[in-house]
């Protein structure tokens, strides 16, 4: 029988991370107003952070962390978007539904890219392999 235990505790551990990381980035980003293009690049650059994020700590992807993202980077948006509100005094524009709306879709769609689902390599193996001369001798 194969130990999963330190895999578990990566993912678990990756998991905790992107939560930290979504929490951390909607305490900042909802002090700004949502209007004109900040709800599109934070939306964008909101996900993607978050799931490299889970990325980095998990080395390695998958459906669940892909979910996970997505719904971490959603939360951490709404929360945002809440706090940018006034904490819901003020109306939330379409363009920060939106903005919520792009965050799970790029987190989810960047943990599961096939590039990014491999492995990452350490150096000790990158170099395993020998690279071609590239001055031809």
């Amino acid at each position: 029988m194969t130990d999963h235990g330190p895999s578990r505790r990566r993912t678990g551990l990756a998991v905790l991370a992107g939560a930290a990381t979504a929490a951390f980035g909607a305490l900042i980003l909802g002090e700004y107003e949502f209007n004109g293009a900040t709800p599109y690049l934070a939306g964008v650059l909101f996900g993607l952070i978050v799931a490299e994020v889970v990325l980095t700590v998990a080395k390695r992807g998958s459906r669940a962390l892909a979910a996970t993202s997505a719904l971490e980077a959603g939360l951490g948006l709404a929360w945002a978007v809440w706090i940018s509100s006034g904490r819901g005094r003020a109306p939330i524009p379409f363009a920060a539904d939106v903005s919520v709306a792009l965050g799970v879709l790029v987190a989810a769609g960047w943990v599961v890219i096939p590039t990014r689902n491999r492995s990452r390599a350490t150096p000790a193996a990158s170099s395993a392999a020998p690279s071609p001369d590239p001055d031809g001798g």
